[in-house]
C-alpha cells in the first residue's frame, strides 16, 4: 500500500500466494491473510509498521503552554507519561487525532495517525514499571530506542521510535526474538480491523474538522477545566445544549456480508445515517461499522432501545448496535 509517499504493507501473501489485489464487493483474496493477522494480533504476538504515522517535535520553555493551547486535553504531565488528545477548532470539530508524549520539561513528541520485547532487551517490561500510557528509553539489541505503551489494536503493546540507521537491525532483532513465539508479520489491513472491533476512530472517516468532539463519544480526552484553548467554548455549548447525533458501533448478526464505507443505517424502519467506515471483525465474527446516528434530546438508552439494520446492496441486514467498544469495553487487555 501507500500513504503520502510511504510505501507500507497491507498485507502479507503465503509463499505460494499472488500479490495482486483481485477486487470483489464480497471477501477478496486477501481476506483470509487479514484474519491470520488479526488473529495472531489478538491471540498471540504480531508486529507491524507504522512509520507512516507523522512526528512532529515540539520543543521550547513554551512547549507546555503552546500544546495546551492547541490540545483538548491536558499535557500538564510529568516526563514520560503519553496523553491521548485532539487538535479541535473554535467549532469543537477535529482537525488531528493525535498523541502527546512528554519527552522532559521542555520537549514533547506528537504523534499523529497517517509484544513483549524481554528476549531483546534488559528494560523492565512489568506493568508497575511501565504502565500504558507511558514512554521510556530503553536499550534494543545493540542499539537505543523510545519504547511507548499505547495501542491502536485494542492489545497490550508498545511502539518502537528508533533512528533511520537502526531500523534494520531494530527489524531483525525483533524478528529472531519471536521466530520460536509465533511472531506474525501484520498489515495495515489488520490494523484497521481489529481497531473497529475495539471502537477506536478512524481520522478522515469517522472523525474530522466538521464533526465535535463529544458527538464523536471522545469527550474523556477534553479537560475543559483547564483555562483557555481552542475549542473549550464550543465543548462548554454542546455540554449545555445537549448532543444532536452519537458516533455508534455496529456489528451485523449475519457474519457473511461485508460493510465498507457509506452503506445506509436503518434504525426502526427507517433509514437515518450511513456508515462512516468499515471492516470485518474477526474476532467478533462480523463485519463492523460505524456511524452518526440522530438523537436530539433522546438518552443513550433510547438509542440503544431501538431496532437497527444496515443496508447492504438493497438489502437489509439485523445489526448490534453499542457506545461502547464491543470489544474489551474496559480496556483490560491494554492495561495489564
Amino acid at each position: 500500500g501507500e500513504l503520502a509517499g510511504w510505501e507500507r504493507a497491507n498485507w502479507f501473501a503465503k509463499p505460494d500466494q499472488s500479490r495482486d489485489y483481485k477486487y470483489s464487493w464480497k471477501r477478496q483474496n486477501w481476506f483470509d491473510n487479514a484474519r491470520d493477522e488479526h488473529l495472531a494480533i489478538r491471540n498471540n504476538i504480531g508486529m507491524y509498521d507504522m512509520s507512516s504515522f507523522g512526528k512532529i517535535r515540539v520543543e521550547g520553555r513554551d512547549a507546555e503552554t503552546f500544546l495546551n493551547n492547541v490540545c483538548g486535553n491536558d499535557v500538564a504531565v510529568e516526563a514520560g507519561r503519553i496523553v491521548y488528545t485532539q487538535f479541535l477548532n473554535q467549532n469543537g470539530g477535529m482537525e488531528a487525532d493525535v498523541t502527546v508524549t512528554r519527552l522532559s520539561e521542555t520537549s514533547y513528541i506528537v504523534v499523529t495517525p497517517a509484544a513483549t520485547l524481554q528476549k531483546v532487551s534488559p528494560h523492565d517490561w512489568s506493568n508497575d514499571n511501565h504502565p500504558f500510557g507511558t514512554a521510556k528509553e530503553i536499550e534494543l539489541g545493540m542499539g537505543l530506542a523510545r519504547a511507548h505503551r499505547v495501542t491502536y489494536v485494542g492489545e497490550l503493546g508498545w511502539e518502537l521510535y528508533v533512528s533511520s540507521d537502526m531500523a534494520g537491525h531494530a527489524f531483525e532483532t525483533l524478528m529472531e526474538a519471536g521466530s520460536d513465539l509465533g511472531l506474525k508479520l501484520c498489515g495495515m489491513h489488520m490494523m484497521d480491523c481489529c481497531r473497529i472491533e475495539k471502537g477506536y476512530r478512524h481520522f478522515g472517516h469517522d472523525i474530522s474538522s466538521e464533526d465535535h468532539v463529544l458527538e464523536a463519544g471522545l469527550g474523556f480526552a477534553v479537560k475543559t477545566s483547564k483555562p483557555e484553548f481552542l475549542g473549550r467554548d464550543a465543548v462548554l455549548r454542546k455540554k449545555e445544549a445537549g448532543l444532536n447525533q452519537r458516533l455508534m458501533q455496529f456489528l451485523l448478526k449475519d457474519k457473511e456480508p461485508l460493510v465498507y464505507h457509506n452503506e445506509p443505517i436503518v434504525r426502526d424502519g427507517k433509514i437515518v445515517s450511513y456508515v462512516t467506515s468499515g471492516a470485518y471483525g474477526h474476532h467478533l465474527g462480523g463485519a463492523i461499522g460505524m456511524a452518526y446516528v440522530p438523537c436530539k434530546g433522546e438518552t443513550p438508552e433510547d438509542l440503544l432501545a431501538s431496532n437497527f439494520e444496515i443496508e447492504i446492496a438493497g438489502t437489509r441486514f439485523s445489526a448490534t448496535a453499542s457506545l461502547k467498544p464491543l470489544y474489551d469495553p474496559a480496556s483490560d487487555r491494554v492495561k495489564v
